[in-house]
């Protein structure tokens, strides 16, 4: 499944052949034939254990000791980097979105991720609403439709024009976009206090 990932990450769809598969992870393709009826079940596979990741990655920093504008700060910290550490890179995030619209199994995939990582921005932002530090100016689930919508753009133009959308810049967009919706100003610096009341 590592190797349908980093075939779908380095070359995309076109290269994605048992042949290819048995190649870059170094097994028989018997072997892989074996575990897997076909090149779908085994890309199926990857794919969940892809999204797996991504929201067990995500749901740490849920669960970090800290106020929760820390927490979405560092969640934006992590998400602004083109190859987030423990999860596959951005470009086979990108690989997938482009085929979605034309597979119906890739689409409820696409829309698995999207429904767990905004369920993490909500209750995310829902605790910092109870520790009285966001003011949000809309509906929890709205404002992580935007924010996850806005940080997938971004991370496109990151792997497409990485010159123009650098992860600093990236980064300082995706907290503006959520500071806005939250009636904080989130800051720039990591090491900061994050959190300063919009006026």
């Amino acid at each position: 499944m590592d190797a349908v990932i980093h075939i779908l990450s380095t070359n995309g769809w076109r290269d994605l052949t048992i042949r290819e598969v048995s190649d870059v992870a170094g097994i028989s393709s018997g072997v892989i034939t074996h575990y897997f009826s076909n090149k779908r079940a085994l890309t199926l596979d990857a794919i969940n254990d892809a999204t797996l990741q991504f929201v067990k990655a995500l749901s740490k920093f849920e669960h970090r000791r800290s106020d929760a504008a820390d927490r979405l700060v560092a969640l934006v910290d992590y998400v602004s980097q083109p190859s987030p550490a423990g999860i596959p890179e951005w470009r086979f995030w990108l690989s997938l979105f482009g085929r979605m619209p034309f597979d119906k199994v890739l689409q409820a995939e696409v829309q698995k991720v999207h429904r767990l990582y905004g369920e993490i921005i909500v209750r995310l932002i829902e605790a910092g609403v109870e520790e009285r530090g966001f003011r949000p100016t809309r509906a929890p689930d709205d404002i992580a439709v935007t924010f996850i919508s806005t940080s997938f753009g971004l991370c496109t133009l990151m792997v497409a024009d990485p010159q123009d959308m650098p992860p600093a810049r990236c980064r300082r967009m995706l907290l503006d976009v959520l500071g806005q919706d939250l009636g904080v100003a989130l800051e720039e610096a990591p090491s900061a206090k994050v959190l300063r009341v919009r006026e």
